[in-house]
């Protein structure tokens, strides 16, 4: 059985040919720049016996330049519940910024992440992982994810949450604008069951040509073209909007969680810059992803 490194969308739980397929992709398209460019980071993190700061050190170590309003930080509450929500465009990169914005400004936070990101020690006690696959251990996982999004919550701490649970596709075909897939009922839940604020940010901008092409063909294909979109970044600038917060008395009107997601949505999308404002919000892409437990949509 081939190796499968930390840092891969593979996992020696997949199919054979489905593991080698992503491993050989990611293998030549950047998937080994980035894992040299973790244990450099580790190496040095040890070195100095840090403990606190990944997300910064790790977004310095792809020399990443941010480009927001750090005035906005201080505007979210430092004790109580919080959620933050975000759109999905690149996957990887607005993970590590959703984690680096939490670290700043909150003492205790855990984000919602593909089960496969959550080999490496140094980031496993920040992610509350989701499985993708169809099995009843998936669902298992997935639940007590659930479970324990909720306690940390209640205990005044904070989640970091990409509602749409996937990343955002182009949906006729590779050209246009990509957009998130169907924002999932489980954030609304964890709002109101919780009465968090909500911190909405937006991205700017989408994955490449190639990325959105291989979405139309292969999920498989998809998952492993996502280090590539990582490396594409090395050294660039990505710009997001923090918006002000959302205390729950805003919120607690809003009793339907369809109705809930929809508002929270356009809160976010709104956040665009103006050049995009114009263009309009389209119908979520869909495709099937996880069940938090029970019956339906979550």
């Amino acid at each position: 059985m081939p190796q499968v490194p930390k840092i891969s969308y593979a996992s020696s739980d997949d199919p054979l040919f489905k593991m080698i397929l992503i491993r050989s992709v990611e293998g030549l398209t950047g998937q080994r720049k980035i894992e040299q460019l973790y244990h450099t980071l580790r190496r040095e993190r040890d070195q100095r016996a840090a403990t606190k700061g990944f997300w910064g050190d790790a977004l310095e170590k792809l020399e990443i330049t941010l480009d927001y309003d750090e005035a906005q930080l201080v505007k979210i509450p430092q004790s109580g519940p919080v959620i933050f929500v975000a759109n999905h465009p690149f996957g990887i990169l607005d993970g590590l910024i959703m984690c680096h914005i939490a670290e700043k400004t909150r003492n205790e936070f855990k984000i919602l992440l593909h089960s496969h990101l959550c080999r490496e020690e140094e980031i496993t006690p920040y992610i509350l992982p989701i499985d993708f696959s169809e099995t009843k251990e998936a669902a298992l996982i997935n639940i007590e994810s659930k479970n324990r999004a909720l306690a940390v919550l209640r205990a005044g701490g904070a989640i970091v949450i990409f509602p749409a649970g996937g990343i955002a596709t182009t949906t006729k075909g590779p050209f246009g604008k990509a957009t998130d897939l169907e924002w999932k009922l489980f954030t609304a839940k964890m709002i109101h069951m919780t009465q968090a604020t909500v911190v909405p940010v937006y991205f700017p901008g989408q994955n490449g040509f190639i990325f959105q092409c291989a979405s139309q063909v292969s999920w498989t294909l998809r998952l492993s073209l996502l280090m590539h979109e990582v490396k594409k970044k090395i050294g660039h600038t990505v710009q997001f909007i923090i918006g002000d917060p959302i205390p729950y008395q805003e919120l607690a009107p809003i009793k339907a969680k369809k109705e809930l997601l929809d508002h929270l949505r356009k809160v976010t999308y709104s956040l665009a810059p103006p050049e995009r404002k114009k263009r309009p919000i389209r119908v979520p892409f869909k495709h099937k992803l996880p069940n938090f437990g029970g019956k339906g949509n979550v």
